[in-house]
């Protein structure tokens, strides 16, 4: 099996596909008619992330710690896991390391966008894999808009 399908794999038992991570992408790109239609960098920058192993050792991160929160074996989250506590700080510490690693410094800001919105499949994630996958799109759109 080729690097970043894998995981890829494992990011679909929570209903999330490429094609749903490039929609996503795409509701939060501001159109610009210098860069025009992007969706087939987005795409490309998708995968060639996800083949990244310490961009798929994050997300593999985001995965373990969703299945720990959801079977309440993180003692401290058993409770309250679910409401997306104020004081649960890793999954956004995880999306920004995932944003800042793909697209630097500037990525930080565009996940703040995302978390904020939470578009697309984003909306029905839980706490972990949403602030992952915020962190993975803004990284690639930074990536994918900057000259």
């Amino acid at each position: 099996m080729p690097k970043g399908l894998r995981v890829l794999e494992e990011l679909s038992k929570w209903g999330i596909s490429l094609e749903g991570l490039v929609e996503t992408a795409m509701q939060m790109y501001i159109f610009d008619p210098s860069f025009g239609d992007i969706r087939p960098e987005v795409e490309a920058e998708i995968l060639r992330a996800l083949q990244d192993p310490n961009v798929e050792s994050l997300l593999l991160a985001a995965l373990c710690l969703e299945e720990k929160a959801q079977k309440g074996e993180i003692e401290s989250l058993k409770l309250r896991y679910k409401d997306d506590p104020v004081e649960l700080l890793a999954d956004e510490i995880l999306g920004l390391q995932i944003a800042q690693y793909i697209g630097g410094t500037r990525a930080l800001f565009e996940f703040y966008r995302f978390d904020r919105k939470k578009p697309g499949i984003m909306s029905s994630l839980p706490p972990f894999l949403d602030d992952a996958i915020g962190g993975l799109l803004a990284g690639v759109l930074v990536k994918v808009c900057s000259p």
